[in-house]
């Protein structure tokens, strides 16, 4: 299995399980007045700095960024350990009034999308009819976070089909 198509794959899923079905607020540095709630973007790789991201995106948080800690073949079958990271913004309560309170509960929109993601996954055995999903999740919080910003992480594996391999016997019998 390729591993930019197994990234793909797990980027589709995020797409369409997790990301319509939650919404959070999305990041303003310049006025934190401002309120709006988005769905989350879901990036392979890395968070795209300003300037890079695509035309119909103003903020590239909150997001999921899918990656790959290590990958390895075995036999016929590849193994690859997936990251996904997490990235919110919370600068307080923005209430009802239109009046705004500063606090330092945004880790509860970062475990809420965590935990959403994690619920989906584990509903699910098999991702784009091609790779199953391990049955261990591990998920956790950085030790420092850079308010407003919140981040997190999930690691699981996934397997599929490795690449065919050349038979050794039939090689060495010609």
């Amino acid at each position: 299995m390729h591993t930019v198509r197994t990234l793909e794959i797990v980027k589709d899923f995020l797409e369409q399980q997790v990301s319509p079905n939650i919404r959070l607020q999305k990041a303003s540095d310049e006025d934190v007045l401002q309120y709006e709630l988005v769905h989350p973007n879901i990036f392979i790789g890395w968070v795209p700095p300003q300037g890079y991201l695509p035309d119909e995106l103003e903020s590239s948080i909150p997001c999921l960024v899918v990656g790959l800690d290590t990958g390895a073949d075995i036999h016929k079958e590849s193994e690859f350990d997936i990251k996904i990271s997490f990235a919110v913004y919370s600068s307080g309560e923005h209430k009802p009034d239109g009046s705004y309170v500063p606090n330092f509960n945004g880790y509860l929109d970062l475990l809420n999308l965590m935990d959403l993601t994690k619920a989906k996954l584990s509903q699910q055995i098999i991702l784009g009819n091609k790779l199953k999903i391990s049955d261990e999740i591990k998920w956790g919080m950085y030790q420092d976070q850079p308010y407003p910003y919140w981040y997190g992480y999930m690691t699981f594996s996934v397997q599929g089909s490795a690449y065919p391999r050349v038979e050794v016997q039939k090689l060495l019998n010609e």
